[in-house]
């Protein structure tokens, strides 16, 4: 029997000068007012940006969707979680002052903005992975406990390429940025990172970087890796000036899927979601850095409560809109080509998990606009 595609609504910025008004006309077409009860509470789980990221989901359209769950009658609050790599947003203080850094204040986005795992980022409840595939090694996700307080949870995604995953998502938004610190480090234990003592300097460099006390000098020879306390998030890669450490073979492909197999064990746990994407400001990297300038022209926003089509959706019109001075780099997936993987691989485990669906109906909300040209005489 044939699955019914899943909606997904998109409303396409290039055709209209007022955005906001559009991300409200997007609302009401994909109905998703409907899902907030009287006095719900409402998680608009966004990641706010890391410390010099210019690029991320801006503070307006987080208001105002903010202002749309509050008409609704709903209550908001805005979340996300730490990383596994220090930063600007390693622990909730770090992380509260960053977002107020890029413009996110309780008083500009209209709600509280608690970060959902905690100072630390290992406040959360475990939960089960149920079903596996593809030999995933991932038995449970921990789930960041201020996400699970909520009735209904908006996962605000900013589409965007990204090095381990190709592109991030609604998905990974879910798998990662819904996670506490402890499920961060299994799904990227599954890339792993090789040392190659060949190219080893013994600059220690890796060694005063490692924020987990993983990695300890030795007599001789390269650092010698904890594998107890490594978190796996690559700051020993970032900071050798030798290129000594490397993911092992293959390694993108089994992130991803770990990836897959945690954004569908969080949506199970997790009760009401809904997913808007925006589709500007896509950058080859991903938020969790400086990502340099947009490669492509802005695009949209999208709505659906499949995170799967919303996805796939996402990466489409990426690939229509086309990238700017790729030449030879071709549909499909524009954005895995360029980091070196298939972006497809989370995306389609995840529909063979049962997240949702390739398959999509894309309903296309415009808004009524007289586009005016201020014409010279003569």
């Amino acid at each position: 029997m044939r699955v019914k595609p899943s909606e997904v609504y998109f409303f396409d910025e290039r055709k209209h000068f007022d955005l906001l008004q559009g991300l409200e006309r997007l609302w009401e077409e994909a109905g998703l007012a409907s899902l907030i009860g009287s006095g719900d509470r409402v998680a608009v789980k966004v990641h706010m940006g890391e410390l010099g990221n210019v690029t991320h989901v801006r503070p307006p359209f987080v208001a105002k969707i903010v202002e749309l769950v509050r008409k609704a009658g709903g209550k908001p609050f805005v979340t996300d979680t730490t990383t596994i790599y220090p930063g600007g947003r390693f622990t909730a203080s770090a992380y509260l002052e960053t977002a107020a850094f890029n413009g996110f204040t309780q008083q500009t986005v209209g709600a509280p903005i608690i970060i959902a795992d905690g100072e630390k980022g290992f406040t959360g409840e475990r939960f089960p992975v149920r079903r596996r595939i593809e030999g995933c090694g991932l038995g449970e996700v921990e789930v960041a406990s201020a996400l699970l307080e909520a009735d209904m949870v908006l996962v605000v995604s900013h589409a965007k390429g990204h090095l381990l995953s190709g592109f991030g998502g609604a998905l990974k938004n879910l798998a990662m940025g819904c996670t506490t610190k402890r499920t961060k480090a299994k799904q990227h234990e599954a890339h792993g990172v090789v040392l190659d003592s060949s190219k080893c300097s013994r600059c220690l460099e890796c060694v005063k970087a490692c924020p987990y006390q993983a990695l300890e000098e030795t007599p001789e020879g390269p650092p010698k890796r904890l594998a107890s306390k490594c978190f796996y998030c690559l700051t020993c890669l970032f900071n050798c000036p030798s290129d000594a450490y490397k993911l092992e073979r293959r390694g993108k492909e089994r992130f991803q899927v770990a990836l897959a197999h945690a954004a569908t064990a969080v949506a199970e746990a997790l009760p009401k979601i809904a997913y808007i994407s925006f589709i500007h400001n896509v950058t080859l990297y991903c938020d969790c850095a400086a990502a340099g300038a947009p490669i492509l022209e802005d695009v949209g926003f999208l709505a659906s409560l499949d995170p799967v089509a919303i996805d796939k959706a996402s990466l489409d019109l990426i690939d229509q809109a086309g990238v700017r001075g790729r030449i030879g780099v071709k549909p499909p997936d524009i954005l895995g080509k360029l980091n070196g993987t298939s972006s497809l691989r989370h995306v389609e485990t995840a529909y063979r998990l049962g997240l949702g669906s390739l398959e999509y109906r894309l309903v296309e909300v415009k808004l009524r606009e007289e586009r005016k040209v201020l014409e010279e005489e003569g």
